[in-house]
């Protein structure tokens, strides 16, 4: 199998489970007890700060909170489409304790994924905020549907998201 096929995988990826060390070139790991926790709602909570959100300077862009719910999927699943957002980080957060996995790449340089640098991830429940310009997979919800928080950059143009179609590659369970 090759990564010129169209129809072949060329490539099979073992969903591990993420950390914040192996996550790290493509964002970070949203999960609580990863920082120390302030005081909140005057004593009533705890805060934890994930990562501070870069904001995008295009014209017309505002920070969108979005609701994806998702249909079930099962591994092994063959992938044929990556996305990006070139202009913000992305959030995504599972709102029930979902198990979900994601693959991501590096961008190459001049807009395509740098497949040299794919890997998948496995997650019960947390999330992840996607550093900018990151290519990864749509949300893959296993076990159920789904329910995560969206938050991204956008401006309304077709830059907000890009997609790539990619030789199929395979994601498995670690």
């Amino acid at each position: 199998m090759n990564n010129n096929s169209e129809t072949e995988p060329w490539r099979t990826l073992a969903a591990v489970a993420a950390t914040t060390a192996l996550f790290h070139p493509y964002g970070h790991l949203v999960a609580a007890g990863g920082d120390e926790p302030r005081s909140a709602n005057a004593g009533t909570a705890r805060r934890h700060d994930i990562t501070p959100f870069e904001t995008d300077t295009r014209s017309g862009s505002r920070l969108i909170a979005s609701l994806f719910e998702t249909a079930p999927q099962a591994l092994p699943l063959t992938v044929r489409l990556l996305e990006r957002h070139a202009f913000s980080q992305q959030a995504i957060v599972a709102m029930q304790g979902e198990s979900f996995v994601l693959a991501v790449a590096l961008d190459d340089g001049k807009g395509y994924p740098d497949l040299s640098t794919l890997r998948a991830f496995a997650f019960t429940g947390g999330g992840v905020v996607y550093g900018r310009g990151v290519w990864h997979t749509p949300i893959i919800g296993l076990g159920g549907a789904g329910r995560f928080f969206v938050q991204s950059w956008q401006a309304g143009t077709a830059e907000d998201c890009e997609e790539r179609i990619v030789g199929p590659f395979v994601v498995r369970a670690g």
